[in-house]
């Protein structure tokens, strides 16, 4: 229930973020777009590590796909419920090849996905190694070829984008906890781990730009959630009682979630000035998660960090 919430007061509210104090407005008309290219981690991943690594075992996908189907969860995510509010099927996984459909988008994100390169495997370290910039590589190979192929037409011009799709779609990121807690999983301390967000954000910041350089126009981002809510990050990385707060969440980890946010609400007001065709829409996700969290009887949950 709590998952239907959030995707509710996101698809609700939009969230302004300019040089004035962030505003909560209703959304005065409903969007639309052909397509959605979306970028990211296990909080959007649609079948894309699955396709690389094997399909995730139930209790994954069972309660409304009822088998396995690409996502680290038992239901649909975030991206499954903004496609459906466009009309849109949901997104195929780029990296998937079985019964895959690309003409309204496609899905770069994978579980575990990093903004910077992880130099360690996934069975190192658990993180996935397509970071954003493979994920970049993989759109940008994506955008030419699919075009070269639609032309042959047949089944092709069906499963693929039409060309004016690429800057009509809605291009959507959620990526970066990974980042933050890779940092803990290395022994980092707090210190160390917000020293190296400015270089995330600007390599963040460089995809976007790029992206733009494609023909993006509507960027969709997320900022990330309060990583020190995460009930695998609390188990492995071991936290003083006084750091916990009421609803039982570490601080020192949200403090470095929010530092993030920061710095990324910050990039995409710069970016906002550098890119003057593009509509960028910053989601606090953040606040809305820590609200889930802390309300949780609210919205009919029991034990919100399981």
């Amino acid at each position: 229930m709590g998952l239907h919430v959030l995707v509710s007061v996101i698809s609700t509210f939009v969230i302004l973020e300019g040089l004035a104090p962030p505003l909560l407005v209703l959304a005065s008309a409903p969007c639309h777009f052909p397509a959605i290219f979306n970028f990211g981690d296990s909080n959007s991943d649609t079948g894309g590590l699955s396709a690389v690594f094997g399909q995730a075992p139930p209790p994954d996908g069972e309660t409304y796909f009822h088998s396995p189907a690409g996502r680290y969860c038992d239901g649909r995510l975030i991206v499954d419920f903004m496609a459906e509010s466009f009309g849109l099927p949901h997104l195929s996984a780029y990296l998937d090849s079985v019964g895959s459909n690309f003409s309204h988008g496609a899905n770069f994100a994978t579980a575990g996905s990093t903004i910077r390169p992880q130099n360690t495997t996934l069975r190192q370290s658990g993180f996935s190694p397509i970071s954003l910039d493979v994920q970049w590589n993989e759109f940008y190979d994506f955008h030419r070829r699919s075009q070269i192929v639609r032309c042959r037409g047949g089944v092709y011009e069906k499963l693929l984008p039409k060309a004016e799709d690429f800057s009509k779609a809605l291009y959507a990121f959620d990526i970066g906890q990974n980042d933050i807690t890779s940092g803990y999983f290395s022994n980092m301390s707090d210190s160390q781990v917000k020293a190296f967000i400015p270089d995330l954000i600007s390599q963040f910041k460089d995809i976007v730009t790029w992206v733009y350089g494609q023909g993006g126009r509507s960027f969709w981002i997320h900022n990330t959630g309060p990583v020190g809510c995460l009930a695998y990050v609390l188990d492995r990385i071991p936290v003083l009682a006084a750091e916990v707060d009421r609803a039982g969440c570490a601080t020192p980890f949200n403090e470095v979630a929010e530092l993030f946010n920061r710095q990324l609400k910050d990039v995409v007001v710069q970016l906002r000035k550098e890119l003057p065709e593009a509509a960028l829409t910053y989601v606090d996700v953040y606040s809305l998660k820590y609200n889930l969290i802390t309300h949780a009887r609210k919205y009919g949950m029991h034990w919100p960090i399981l």
